[in-house]
């Protein structure tokens, strides 16, 4: 069972990431739309939600977040704000950038004073999210369902609301566990680490198909990651026996692969702001994808302490 301080701390931390992340996936299926369409508000509306919820989050936090959280950039990155004015000019969309910038002004922290009241209200808003949550997958598989069956148009891939269903639903998962007050064992850990991969196996894939094709020096670490490194790890958290020395091998791999992703995106992100990068994408997806990368190592560094 998880006490109530590692409760509140990860609620906190899954909360926060998640919450933004949601934000964003209503925003790119907002933009996915050409005029008035009845998904596109719901898109707008269910944004609205997750904004406010997040208000509500930093109210909660009382100007402090975990520092583990704040140092794996997993809540904003310092291209956060950047990229959200730039997506704000290009589509003239406003995104409530004060929630951003009042997380910039967190302080970082390790101890927190838990209360009984704390808890009830970090149970009342892991109630809310988890409503939130499942009112988002229900959109994305209505509106992936209507592609694929050639009832619908959108400016995106079905593939990107799998991507978005997977992620959403590891987050639904995150606050079942965290409503039972149960701690992951070993065999949770291991299937949240391949459904993280399988995450970051999809934006890279959703990289390579969305920048420019001229940019060939981006594009050939992208189809090395994409031909060579990841079908072999996916193939093996499949087929490897479940002990601990394949468990560590497998998270020191993982490791190793999504800190090169990482510093790709992070360069990326840098040549996005300076003008010398385009994708058809909002500029917003990419710092997106950024803090997914960055959660992933946030997972396998809280999981796996001894790697």
């Amino acid at each position: 069972m998880l006490t109530e301080e590692e409760f509140y701390e990860e609620s906190l931390n899954t909360n926060l990431y998640y919450l933004r992340t949601m934000r964003d996936f209503c925003i790119n299926i907002e933009l996915s739309f050409y005029g008035n369409n009845p998904y596109k508000a719901r898109a707008e509306a269910l944004a609205r939600r997750s904004q406010d919820l997040g208000r509500e989050m930093i109210t909660v936090t009382n100007g402090k977040v975990p520092s583990k959280g704040v140092d794996y950039e997993i809540f904003y990155t310092e291209y956060t704000l950047p990229t959200e004015k730039l997506t704000e000019k290009l589509f003239n969309i406003n995104l409530a950038t004060d929630i951003t910038e009042s997380q910039l002004e967190l302080t970082p922290t390790d101890t927190f004073e838990i209360t009984d009241e704390l808890i009830r209200t970090m149970t009342s808003i892991n109630t809310k999210a988890l409503s939130i949550a499942n009112d988002f997958i229900e959109l994305a598989r209505e509106i992936r369902d209507e592609m694929t069956s050639n009832n619908l148009f959108s400016y995106s891939y079905p593939t990107m609301y799998n991507f978005m269903i997977i992620e959403i639903e590891l987050y639904i998962g995150e606050l079942n566990r965290l409503k039972e007050m149960i701690r992951k064992d070993p065999i949770i850990a291991l299937d949240t680490e391949y459904g993280y991969n399988i995450t970051a196996y999809e934006i890279t894939s959703f990289l390579r198909g969305l920048i420019d094709p001229n940019a060939t020096s981006y594009i050939e670490v992208l189809n090395n990651i994409l031909n060579e490194i990841y079908p072999q790890l996916l193939e093996d958290y499949n087929s490897l026996p479940l002990s601990p020395e394949n468990q560590k091998d497998l998270t020191e791999r993982s490791i190793a692969i999504i800190r090169r992703i990482r510093l790709l995106l992070r360069d990326m992100l840098r040549d996005l702001l300076d003008a010398k990068l385009y994708f058809i994408i909002e500029p917003l997806a990419i710092d997106n994808f950024y803090r997914d990368i960055n959660y992933f190592l946030y997972i396998l560094d809280a999981d796996n302490k001894e790697v």
